[in-house]
Parts: C-alpha cells; sequence; structure tokens
C-alpha cells in the first residue's frame, strides 16, 4: 500500500490479511486494539523518545526476577486495574465473587490433610480458619479441591526468597461430606507489590503506593461446578480503601481474638484468632462445559 497518511494509517493496519477469517474472535480484539491504540497516539501526541520509553519499559516489565519469576506483565495488568476489570465483566453475581488470581499464584501445591497447618511461621499470629463450600441452595458440596496461598506474617510469599521452605503457606485441601474446610494458618500481613521493577518506578512517578489489603487467596473447584478463584481480606486492614489492584470488595473476614487459656486454644501458647467463611459455587453451564472440554483459542494455527 502507497502513500500512507494520517487519515489512513489506522485502518490500513485493520486491513492488512484476511480480515478475520482464520480468527474472527482474534480479530475483533484486534481491530478494537488497534483503533483505540491509534486513536490513544493521536490524543497525547506522542513523541518518537515517548514511543521508546514506552518500549524499553515492556522489555524491562518481560524480564524474569528473583521478587516476581513470571515477569511483571501480569503485575501491571493488576495495577492499571484491567485484570480486576475483566473479572467484573464476567461474574454473574452468583455464588461466591471471583477475584484476581495475582502473579504468584504457583501450581501443584502440596496436598494437606483436613486441620493441617499451611506453613511454618514462629513469629505469626496463628489463625484458625473454617467454612464450607456450599451449591446454590445452600447445600454442602462434598470433596470439593481448595488450593491456598497466602503471604506470611511479614508479607512475603515462599517463592519470594530463601526464608521460607519451598511450598511454605500453600496446599490443597478436600472438604468433607458436609462440605466443610479447616486449617491452621497465620494472620496474612498486607504488602507492598513487588516495585523493584518497572512497575514500581511507574508507581513513583504517579504518586501512587503499591500496598495490597492483607488476603489470602483461595481456587475452589468440584465436578460440574464452575471454577472459583478468589480471595478474602481481612478486616481492619490500613489498605481496603486503597489496594493497589483495585480488587478489594465485599469477601472481608473478621477476625475473631481469643486467649490462650481459651477452649479453642488448640495448644496454643498465646492469644490466636478464628474466622469463618463459606465458598458459594455456582453449576457449570452448557456453554462452559463445552468451553472447558474444547480446545482453549489457539490463534498461532489455523
Amino acid at each position: 500500500m502507497q502513500n500512507i497518511t494520517l487519515d489512513t494509517i489506522t485502518q490500513a493496519v485493520i486491513d492488512h490479511g484476511d480480515r478475520g477469517k482464520s480468527h474472527p474472535r482474534l480479530y475483533e480484539i484486534y481491530t478494537s486494539l488497534v483503533r483505540h491504540l491509534h486513536e490513544f497516539v493521536r490524543e497525547v501526541n506522542l513523541t518518537e523518545a515517548e514511543l521508546q520509553q514506552g518500549r524499553d519499559f515492556l522489555n524491562q516489565a518481560s524480564h524474569h526476577t528473583q521478587e516476581i519469576p513470571i515477569g511483571e506483565i501480569h503485575l501491571l495488568t493488576d495495577l492499571l486495574g484491567i485484570s480486576e476489570l475483566v473479572e467484573l465483566l464476567h461474574d454473574t453475581h452468583r455464588g461466591t465473587e471471583g477475584n484476581l488470581e495475582g502473579p504468584l499464584y504457583v501450581p501443584n501445591a502440596p496436598e494437606r490433610q483436613m486441620g493441617d497447618r499451611l506453613g511454618i511461621d514462629a513469629e505469626g499470629d496463628t489463625l484458625f480458619l473454617s467454612g464450607r463450600v456450599l451449591d446454590l441452595d445452600g447445600q454442602p458440596i462434598a470433596n470439593a479441591v481448595m488450593d491456598v496461598w497466602q503471604p506470611n506474617s511479614k508479607g512475603a510469599y515462599d517463592i519470594q526468597g530463601p526464608s521460607q521452605p519451598q511450598g511454605n503457606f500453600r496446599g490443597r485441601f478436600t472438604t468433607d461430606a458436609s462440605g466443610k474446610y479447616t486449617f491452621e494458618t497465620v494472620v496474612p500481613l498486607g504488602y507492598k507489590v513487588p516495585d523493584s521493577g518497572p512497575s514500581g518506578e511507574l508507581l513513583r512517578l504517579l504518586g501512587r503506593h503499591p500496598w495490597r489489603a492483607a488476603h489470602i487467596h483461595f481456587k475452589v473447584s468440584a465436578p460440574k461446578y464452575t471454577p472459583l478463584t478468589s480471595q478474602i481480606f481481612i478486616t481492619g486492614d490500613p489498605h481496603l480503601d486503597s489496594d493497589t489492584t483495585f480488587s478489594v470488595r465485599s469477601a472481608i473476614i473478621q477476625l475473631q481474638k481469643h486467649e490462650a487459656s481459651d477452649e479453642k486454644a488448640h495448644n496454643q501458647s498465646k492469644p490466636f484468632y478464628t474466622s469463618e467463611f463459606d465458598f458459594v459455587l455456582r453449576p457449570i453451564t452448557p456453554a462452559e462445559d463445552h468451553q472447558a472440554m474444547a480446545k482453549q483459542y489457539d490463534y498461532t494455527t489455523k
């Protein structure tokens, strides 16, 4: 194509190719993305130097580090509110609210028995967390698998440094016949997202803080039910109203404090906490069942 101008370049980019014949959904996303990106460039009158800064930023964000082993692209979509926006767009408002997986999930967590301690942290305040996994009618779901992960009492995940053993504060539990789960852990501390890289520099330049409110992550699944990824937050955390990933919604638990002499002490030598939270799963729809069985989108082949 010749004689490209300001008026023709956007459509030329969109029309280059088979215009969605191979992959209609990809073309739909691509077309909208190109239009918005080109409009953004026009709106801010982007300079060559600023474009290069953007390239450098994305290149740096893709690098793997000890702080965030998969790189910062996932973190960046969280910080821009994109990840939570996608959750909100597709939340059915039935059952427990979905929420961000985050960039620090690790598959194949250790299998743990009901009541087990999730991790080792001698300085942390013990928390006994329990509840049930239920269907929309309030009936228990037996043998639901719960994949749990959280930071320790200092706000650190096991993969962020050598101070914790691998798999610390990660575990997979299975609910009993009454849908109940229970495990021992520590009260997690809110923490700063990894901020030594380009995402942290962006936050500083914008005057934004990097703090996340204290939370525990869950993936809950059972046959014939839609898998749930969610987070529960701790009431009283100072960043509940300003979590840097914009992901605090209504799943907030109240901790009840107990003295070591309490009958619920479970052999504790210092004060500890208890709390309960029930997860509600919705049945899988025929469309979701079909999608789960079908091959996921593959934009690399026809």
